[in-house]
């Protein structure tokens, strides 16, 4: 085989690897993206008044964290946020705190002296 017939093959061959890697990225991203979907899907059926709705919700958690789109992150995540859930947070400890954060970031910014 002549040496162009060499080159065009090798580049062709470069090109298909490529077109491939990109389709497996956005497979993979698009995916991801649906994971996402559902999580947030599953968290609203969580907050639910309905208790077998609230089931459901954790149930779809259960098994999203389980798949194997989910990081290590998205399941620390899925877990903070859980754990906040079941505990309960009727204090209003967070809302009080960064509503003290927030004004005194205000007085202290630009036109406080």
């Amino acid at each position: 085989m002549p040496a162009q017939a060499w080159v065009t093959l090798i580049i062709g061959l470069i090109a298909t690897i490529g077109v491939i890697i990109t389709w497996q990225q956005k497979n993979s991203a698009d995916r991801r993206s649906e994971w996402f979907r559902r999580t947030t899907w599953a968290f609203d059926r969580t907050f639910s008044t309905s208790d077998t709705e609230a089931q459901l919700g954790w149930k779809v958690l259960e098994t999203l964290v389980a798949s194997r789109l989910a990081t290590r992150s998205d399941s620390d995540i899925v877990q903070v946020i859980a754990e906040q859930i079941a505990l309960g947070d009727s204090d209003g400890d967070y809302d009080e705190e960064a509503g003290n954060d927030h004004s005194n970031t205000e007085e202290s910014g630009p036109g406080h002296s």
